[in-house]
């Protein structure tokens, strides 16, 4: 056969030119018919030249296949052998087309948002995508067809290609590729698809239908009445709720109470629930609207993917932050759990503490002062602990950026907080070696002032003159501290004057004198007994010094007050002058 075709197109070949010749020498006028009348000849001969080699194909192959079922009995094991071949040769197809089928998903073939199958394999050189786009512009002229009827949609096979057609318009070629992408022989996939591709024309046409129409407007029509109504009742409602809730007296007529302190008064409260209730009723207001515009949107094909990207934008967020919540759930039981364990333990210290600065509890060598301190550092430092330990279930924890926060802030601090640290060191100090207590007297650097307050950054002073002093606890740690309250109650606090006299007077005639008007000065101790150092011999006279003793420090500046008054009413009773009184001079008398 291949023979007399090649044979065909020789003799054409040397008769062509042989016409040319001879229409170039006869090419004279009036014998243009005959030239014509050859080209039609020429163009009907290769017309029929090609028609012939198609069925010279044609019976080709169906000579071979018979060649295959009616073989000799000699070559039975060579067709086997064939047969073996194209099986192995499926299997390897079958197992790469397995092994990139999780890779693609192939291209869909749509008709209005719905997905009826898809396409893997090229045919030719058209892409999946191209015969995608193809079958659907196809599909959709079915459906946008006046009429359409389901026998004219069939599945017809010529040249090793089976096609699903319409009235003679190809909508899909199917090839032994795509059976087996689908796992399938090519009759049940073209069926299928045929099957497909018919039943979704006919019932996206039902839809679409007048009827079908008319009966999703009226749907329509009663979902906006019911949400009106709904919308309606619920806003009479709460507005019938905040109007009982304002004009009532019994309902929340008191506020809320922490022993005698009102936290927050009726008003308060009444304004909170009012704005409580309506934030609830728009609340119901969006739970009305976001149920109901998804049905409605369903109700039309065109809007129906509309509700699903809604319920998407809406549901995706509240369900990725509840999945979030139900995995994050045993950190949080652990968190809690850690919380109300170092509560108790907290409790307990605190029973501890106040056990022992009641003096119901005593530890040896632990003073009764040191129970609320040691308290308060122990506290500090348990939920510094507890904090470490719920760190690592916090949410986000392990982040970059919650990490690079948590160093800033703690940079921050350092760098900020380094006084603050210093005296809350010296504090701690300060209460353990107990230099002074509240409502002592004390002097620190130039300030004479009685303790109101110490913390454990700061201690206030009250001065005679009423000024309240804040002094840093690591300055009153570097500077010596002056206390004439600590043993000046028990042992007796001595407050001094000196004097000035001049030679001519005797010794012991100056010191009764003194002596005398420290025992008249109120607040004086007569326990002990007043005494008088001469301290220095000057150039014109000699200086003394009186020591009177009081158990009343707090009183210090008025006692030493009268007892310079009275010193100089003394002397100047009896006629002695005094050259020169100087400052207080306080000393503790051991």
């Amino acid at each position: 056969m291949k023979l007399q075709r090649h044979i065909l197109i020789t003799l054409i070949c040397l008769i062509y030119p042989a016409f040319g010749l001879f229409s170039q020498e006869n090419s004279e006028p009036g014998k243009d018919s005959l030239w014509n009348d050859v080209q039609a000849k020429i163009g009907l001969l290769e017309r029929q030249r090609v028609q012939d080699s198609l069925k010279i194909d044609i019976l080709s192959q169906e000579l071979q296949h018979l060649i295959m079922l009616r073989g000799d009995f000699d070559n039975t094991e060579n067709d086997q052998s064939k047969v073996n071949q194209d099986s192995v040769l499926n299997k390897q197809k079958l197992d790469y087309i397995e092994k990139i089928r999780s890779k693609t998903e192939g291209a869909p073939v749509v008709l209005e948002n719905d997905t009826l199958f898809r396409i893997f394999a090229s045919l030719g050189p058209y892409t999946p995508i191209d015969r995608a786009k193809s079958a659907n512009l196809k599909i959709k002229s079915l459906y946008e067809k006046t009429f359409f009827t389901s026998d004219s949609l069939k599945i017809e096979t010529s040249f090793n290609t089976t096609t699903i057609s319409y009235e003679g318009d190809i909508i899909q070629a199917i090839t032994d590729i795509d059976a087996l992408w689908a796992g399938t022989t090519i009759e049940n996939l073209a069926d299928e698809h045929r099957k497909v591709i018919n039943d979704s024309v006919l019932e996206l046409r039902n839809k679409n239908s007048l009827k079908n129409k008319a009966i999703r407007l009226t749907e329509l029509l009663f979902i906006f009445v019911c949400v009106g109504i709904l919308l309606y009742l619920t806003k009479r409602f709460f507005r019938f709720i905040i109007k009982k809730v304002n004009k009532s007296v019994t309902i929340l007529n008191q506020g809320i109470k922490v022993r005698n302190y009102e936290i927050i008064n009726r008003k308060q409260i009444r304004r909170s629930v009012i704005k409580t209730l309506k934030l609830i009723k728009f609340v119901f207001y969006f739970i009305i609207l976001f149920f109901s515009i998804p049905i409605a949107l369903r109700i039309f094909p065109a809007t129906e993917i509309w509700a699903t990207e809604l319920q998407k934008v809406i549901l995706d967020p509240l369900q990725s932050a509840f999945d979030s919540l139900v995995d994050y759930m045993p950190s949080l039981i652990k968190i809690i759990i850690i919380i109300v364990v170092a509560r108790l333990i907290l409790r307990w210290l605190r029973f501890l503490s106040i056990e022992i600065e009641r003096e119901s509890l005593t530890i040896k060598g632990f003073h009764q002062e040191w129970a609320k301190p040691t308290y308060a550092i122990i506290r500090f430092l348990f939920i510094f602990l507890v904090l470490i330990l719920i760190f690592p279930h916090l949410p986000g924890s392990g982040t970059a950026a919650f990490q690079g926060i948590s160093v800033f802030l703690g940079v921050l601090l350092s760098l900020g907080s380094s006084s603050a640290i210093s005296n809350a060191i010296a504090g701690i100090l300060l209460t353990y070696m107990q230099p002074f207590k509240p409502n002592d007297w004390i002097k620190t650097g130039n300030i004479i002032g009685l303790v109101i307050k110490k913390d454990s950054i700061v201690t206030r002073l009250k001065t005679i003159n009423n000024e309240d002093v804040t002094i840093p606890n690591s300055t009153i740690l570097t500077n010596p501290t002056i206390n004439f309250s600590s043993i000046g109650k028990t042992d007796g606090l001595a407050l001094t004057a000196i004097v000035k006299i001049q030679y001519g007077y005797d010794e012991r005639t100056v010191s009764n004198l003194l002596i005398s008007a420290a025992l008249k000065t109120s607040g004086v101790t007569k326990r002990i007994s007043p005494y008088v150092f001469q301290l220095e011999l000057n150039e014109y006279n000699a200086s003394y010094e009186i020591n009177a003793i009081t158990f009343e420090p707090e009183n210090m500046f008025f006692i030493k007050s009268d007892l310079v008054k009275n010193i100089h009413n003394t002397f100047l009773k009896e006629g002695i002058p005094l050259q020169s009184v100087q400052p207080v001079k306080v000393e503790v008398k051991k």
